[in-house]
């Protein structure tokens, strides 16, 4: 087994605090994070063949639990909780499964995700603080959620960063700079918050670039390069008119500005 419930959850609280830096976001509760362990096992059995972490699920009065995750939150009550994990280095199928699950589940309450538990045939036909069955998970899965793991613009750009990180030094014949594994990371974390994705590619100053629009004459176009060195971001836009603006902003208002565009 490649990964622990608890590490499961890391992930799920780290990502979630990335989403809350570059977008906006509630903290997770306990309740919350149990109810995303449940459809990330239940995800992972129906599209990947496997199960994510070997802790059982087991049916408590509301909806699914982990119980050494309940355990491990308990002190925070029904509040957000308040810690901030590394992201744990899971594989990439792995990963992407994850993000894909959070875009899907994360932005419903806790009370709304265990009510849809509820509604369930997992927790249904299992008899309260019993675990509840990976078959019957499973098979649930397939037949209501196969396609939450569906390839996307998100899931290509996601790979084209991972190809990125792979490059090497003069990787452009002109001695272009190669990528760090934590900028590539926190890439990947950036892109996954965004509602609506750019085209994205290496520049050799060590910098990836965010593309939106067309550079043709008469086009609008807003460009984001973004430096691994300082993470500062350069902002190239320009309107029908050919009026051109061209500043500095935060990684934390990249997503602001797209909306503006």
């Amino acid at each position: 087994m490649e990964a622990s419930a608890l590490m499961i959850a890391d992930w799920l609280i780290a990502h979630n605090n990335a989403v809350i830096r570059y977008n906006s976001a509630d903290d997770i509760s306990n309740l919350k994070i149990q109810k995303l362990l449940y459809y990330a096992q239940g995800c992972a059995l129906a599209s990947l063949g496997k199960a994510l972490f070997d802790d059982p699920l087991i049916a408590w009065k509301h909806g699914p639990v982990v119980e050494s995750v309940y355990r491990k939150y308990q002190k925070y009550g029904r509040q957000g909780i308040q810690e901030t994990p590394e992201l744990p280095l899971l594989s990439p199928d792995i990963e992407i499964l994850l993000i894909n699950i959070y875009n899907a589940f994360g932005k419903y309450s806790a009370w709304e995700l265990a009510n849809l538990t509820h509604r369930e045939d997992p927790w249904r036909e299992t008899p309260l603080n019993q675990p509840i069955s990976l078959v019957l998970i499973k098979n649930y899965f397939m037949a209501h959620y196969s396609d939450i793991n569906r390839p996307s613009i998100l899931t290509d750009n996601i790979d084209q960063l991972r190809e990125i990180g792979k490059l090497e030094e003069n990787w452009d014949g002109e001695g272009g700079l190669p990528f760090g594994r934590k900028f590539i990371q926190d890439m990947i974390q950036l892109v996954s918050t965004m509602q609506n994705q750019p085209d994205l590619g290496p520049t050799g100053r060590g910098s990836i670039q965010f593309e939106y629009g067309s550079r043709r004459k008469g086009n609008r176009y807003l460009g984001l390069e973004i430096f691994e060195k300082d993470r500062l971001v350069t902002v190239y836009e320009k309107n029908e008119l050919e009026e051109r603006v061209h500043e500095e902003i935060e990684m934390e208002d990249i997503n602001g500005r797209v909306q503006q565009f």
